[in-house]
């Protein structure tokens, strides 16, 4: 590839993750989503492995130099790969309204041992597809566990919003296998690894692709928690200042009632409700109502799983669903009291 079209190419990868990165960054100082945060640091790590694969591309001193030192020691390669696995994971799981299982963390823990030991090998060929083979292997292992919850719990993943969970988790383990395939065929056909002279392609044009698809897949989430903020600042106003709207304060009290027996909520479960439709952090609720802050997040994690949801966002969009569908079955009730 000749040097303009690196550029232009290159370019047009650093727009689009740093547009993410900074989109992800924006919109987490204006929400409490964990997933906006992993999606900014997931980036900012594509980011930075892209800059450094450009510069070698660019530069013939400087790719030789990376080469000798990836050879020896690969820092900078195992800390990004952490991090997109962590990332990852982190995010399916969080999609899924899923824990992290220690099985999920061991078997990161002991790639990332792996790759930090495969450089003590002898310099060749193996030795790279060995170093990248591990990393490739557990994301798509993420990837198809989160499919196979979702085939094994149907009923609890109907919403729409779980098709594209669903195409993600697919893309991520086909194209991690696409990975696998072009880093076998590169590094055993076109690449040259010796104890004398080393000429490796640093960059893998299948991962370009998939970071370009979780860039798709993350500017519409984005858009999407975008669009449920502005909503529910409207929701959140509603509820909170009942008293000066358009309804009497015991018909939200009995759609909020309505709604924890829907949801099976227990009666504190109910107040800490009460207190997160007004948009309050777990600190603010653990003020409120006097409990330790271990207990506040514990009662919302629960409320969560009661519910369905893994964020506010989702939880007041549910409720406002809820809520709109009980006020129309009253329409006698809609008429403020005199």
């Amino acid at each position: 590839m000749e040097k303009g079209m690196v550029f232009i190419y290159n370019l047009v990868l650093i727009t689009a993750y740093s547009g993410i990165f900074w989109m992800s960054f924006s919109l987490l100082f204006n929400g409490k989503d964990k997933i906006l945060l992993w999606i900014g640091i997931i980036f900012g790590a594509i980011l930075a492995d892209d800059i450094v694969i450009f510069a070698s591309e660019l530069f013939g001193n400087f790719a030789d130099y990376y080469n000798k030192i990836f050879m020896i020691v690969p820092t900078h390669k195992t800390l990004i790969y952490l991090i997109l696995s962590l990332g990852y994971l982190t995010i399916f799981k969080q999609l899924l309204n899923k824990t992290i299982t220690r099985r999920d963390y061991g078997i990161l823990a002991v790639y990332v041992i792996f790759m930090l030991f495969v450089p003590a090998m002898d310099n060749s060929a193996w030795k790279i597809w060995l170093y990248f083979l591990p990393s490739q292997l557990y994301n798509a292992y993420i990837g198809a566990e989160c499919l196979h919850i979702i085939k094994k719990n149907p009923e609890k993943y109907q919403d729409p919003f779980y098709k594209w969970c669903k195409r993600l988790f697919s893309i991520t383990v086909l194209m991690n296998i696409s990975i696998i395939a072009e880093d076998t065929i590169v590094i055993f056909n076109f690449d040259t690894y010796s104890k004398y002279y080393i000429n490796m392609n640093n960059r893998s044009f299948t991962s370009d692709i998939l970071y370009l698809l979780y860039a798709l897949f993350s500017a519409g989430y984005l858009m999407y928690y975008l669009k449920i903020l502005l909503k529910n600042n409207t929701i959140v106003e509603e509820v909170t200042n009942q008293t000066r709207g358009n309804l009497p304060s015991d018909i939200e009290e009995s759609i909020l009632f309505r709604f924890s027996e829907a949801y099976h909520l227990t009666a504190r479960e109910r107040e800490i409700l009460k207190v997160l439709l007004m948009d309050k952090t777990n600190q603010e609720i653990s003020e409120d109502l006097y409990i330790s802050l271990g207990t506040a997040k514990t009662h919302v994690h629960n409320i969560f799983q009661k519910i369905g949801v893994v964020k506010r966002p989702q939880l007041l969009e549910v409720y406002d669903i809820y809520r709109r569908e009980q006020l129309k079955k009253e329409p006698e009730k809609e008429t403020p009291s005199p």
